[in-house]
């Protein structure tokens, strides 16, 4: 277990501050912790707020709880902001609209995709909980190699992926640094790959399996059928083969919710199950035949076999062929033509 100093943990509070000089104290404590705002309007007889924030190395965790108001970063702000900084901003149980290259929206568990290097206006018209968790560009290129598709985009908390980062959000509060299951990097690449599995899941939302879609997905899989009896194939291998990017054939699968790894195992399976219930290979050992559909290792053969048909690939070998069992076990995919050699 990682523990943190409690001096990297900072807290402000507006009770601590006279009532006339709340919102002042508030908008400073903000600026402080995540990056200058301003309070553009709020009940300065009735306001209150609490702030925290800490650092968990490569990102930083604020939370915020406290009145409605409304708050901005105009031009004054933007020029205060010393480095380029995007921004994951959540409120588990508060409704909230934004003004951010458009105009959002946004329900409790909704995550906003913020960009320091523009302009937004927040509305908050009832009590809130916020959490901001920010980072370096950089950074979030480690996992979203092109950020620009996430900027200023609104993460639906009611999407599966997006219900998973806003729920990991909200148990991110700076005290959780003061005493942390797991190490701060460890955490820090947990956000980072649930905001690729929430861009992926946005991608796949705008996208449609086109007519050319479907015929680039056909083409990739008819060299997937060819060469997946190769052992070390790999997407970039893959993808050179069809003359298209490695990211593009990810997409192509992703669009017809498939993965390169799945389709490639399915098609070494059906190799495998062609050959074991083969007459033509039943002087070859199972074993051999893994080695021939592309399997590295004799375990692994095994427990793929296993996986689909629920059986070995000795039970496979000695079960009553029938079309059924062959049509059940394997799904609608070409196969290569098999030899005895």
């Amino acid at each position: 277990m990682q523990l943190a100093n409690s001096d990297a943990l900072q807290r402000w509070s507006t009770a601590d501050v006279p009532q006339a000089n709340r919102l002042g104290y508030f908008a400073d404590a903000l600026s402080n912790a995540a990056i200058p705002v301003a309070i553009d309007s709020a009940d300065p007889l009735t306001f209150g707020a609490d702030v925290s924030f800490a650092s968990l190395g490569a990102i930083w965790v604020c939370k915020a709880s406290g009145s409605p108001h409304r708050a901005s970063r105009g031009a004054s702000e933007l020029t205060r902001s010393d480095e380029h900084k995007l921004n994951l901003i959540m409120s588990p149980s508060s409704s909230w609209t934004a003004e951010h290259r458009g105009l959002f929206n946004l329900s409790p568990g909704d995550v906003l995709v913020h960009d320091s290097q523009y302009a937004v206006e927040a509305d908050v018209r009832s009590p809130f909980d916020a959490i901001t968790v920010g980072f370096s560009d950089n950074w979030l290129r480690q996992w979203v190699p092109n950020p620009s598709t996430l900027i200023a985009r609104r993460i639906p908390g009611a999407t599966p992926w997006g219900r998973a980062l806003s729920t990991f959000l909200a148990e991110l509060s700076p005290d959780f640094v003061l005493a942390p299951p797991l190490p701060f990097s460890v955490l820090a690449d947990q956000v980072g790959s649930l905001i690729a599995l929430a861009a992926s899941g946005l991608w796949r939302a705008t996208q449609q399996y086109t007519p050319a879609v479907r015929s680039l997905h056909e083409r990739i899989q008819e060299c997937l059928v060819q060469r997946c009896t190769e052992p070390q194939l790999t997407a970039a291998d893959l993808a050179a083969s069809v003359n298209i990017s490695v990211r593009t054939l990810h997409r192509t699968f992703a669009v017809a919710n498939e993965t390169f790894g799945s389709k490639l195992m399915e098609a070494r399976a059906r190799v495998a199950f062609r050959m074991l219930t083969s007459r033509l290979f039943n002087r070859v050992t199972t074993a051999e035949i893994g080695r021939r559909a592309g399997f590295l290792s004799a375990s692994h053969f095994a427990r793929v076999i296993r996986q689909r048909s629920g059986r070995t690939p000795l039970q496979v070998r000695h079960a009553v062929k029938s079309d059924a069992t062959e049509s059940e076990f394997l799904p609608s995919l070409g196969c290569p033509r098999l030899n005895n050699s």
